[in-house]
């Protein structure tokens, strides 16, 4: 299982992963753009605060979610370009 998201020009990889309850999440911004990570749906954001907490990074930044404490499936995407399937993805907590 891996517990990091990489955010690059051709979009997050992976999109989907699977961790264990209570971990917490790395998003690493590898693009030359910045990116604005929320949770779904956009653009209350309200499904899983914890990913709020990665918010705006710049190139080069890196963040982590709060820890995710409830078995669910917790979907992301860039606020500022919700629409982008590349930039979207989910988190099953198990």
């Amino acid at each position: 299982m891996t517990n990091t998201i990489t955010l690059l020009a051709s979009g997050a990889t992976p999109q989907n992963i699977q961790i264990a309850v209570g971990t917490r999440v790395l998003f690493v911004n590898s693009d030359s753009r910045a990116h604005n990570m929320s949770s779904d749906p956009h653009p209350e954001h309200t499904d899983c605060p914890e990913l709020n907490l990665i918010g705006l990074l710049a190139p080069g930044q890196s963040r982590e979610t709060g820890n995710l404490n409830t078995p669910r499936t917790c979907r992301f995407h860039d606020h500022d370009l919700p629409n982008d399937t590349r930039l979207q993805g989910r988190i099953v907590i198990q």
